[in-house]
């Protein structure tokens, strides 16, 4: 509204919510926010009111996010096992990532899409307030080209501390979630983030 783009255009996204059946997305909450105006509905905040939207809470894939049989992690476990293998775990992906290893040092991870919904920028400018503290920080993502610098440049400024990866790693990212402490979530708005499910399948 504020800039509108000149000349004719097409937006796809206002035209599938007109010609569907049904709008759905990822949790009831979701649903009642992108109706709440302009802003969390990007400008398509009256159409989705016109047509109605359900809102089904996100699943996971509990198959491919199972501690008992994930086939990226060296110690399976589950809930009566958790404890004992936890240790291990972080011990193992502090390896992986060349951080010392410590089972001690509280390890906190971060996994998502490298821009400002995400809150990325927020997690930059917050990691130096807390790093000198005795703890560990993995992040894994990739997204923004100057916020995947600052990731690259984090095991420079801190490299018994921090480790950044700017790459897609599937095996990575079951190793953060399964050997981390803490996710850190620093979303300005998070629909149903499946990092969140994973991460309390994992007990972490």
């Amino acid at each position: 509204y504020s800039k509108p783009v000149k000349g004719r255009k097409i937006n796809w996204m206002k035209a599938g919510i007109i010609e569907s059946d049904g709008v759905f997305t990822v949790s009831p909450y979701y649903a009642e926010e992108l109706v709440s105006g302009v802003e969390k509905g990007v400008e398509l905040d009256n159409i989705i009111r016109k047509t109605g939207i359900t809102g089904i809470a996100n699943g996971m894939d509990t198959q491919e996010w199972n501690p008992a049989t994930d086939k990226y992690v060296g110690v399976k476990y589950d809930i009566t096992t958790v404890m004992d293998a936890k240790p291990l775990l972080k011990e193992a992906l502090q390896a992986e990532v060349g951080l010392p290893v410590d089972r001690n040092i509280p390890l906190i991870g971060f996994i998502g899409r490298l821009e400002e919904q995400k809150g990325s920028d927020i997690l930059a400018a917050a990691i130096p307030k807390f790093i000198e503290q005795n703890v560990q920080i993995v992040i894994l993502g990739t997204g923004k080209k100057y916020m995947e610098k600052q990731l690259e440049q984090l095991e420079i400024l801190y490299p018994d501390k921090a480790r950044g990866v700017a790459k897609f790693n599937v095996a990575l990212a079951h190793m953060i979630i399964a050997g981390a402490d803490f996710m850190m979530i620093p979303s300005r708005f998070e629909p149903c983030g499946l990092i969140q499910l994973h991460a309390m399948r994992y007990g972490t």
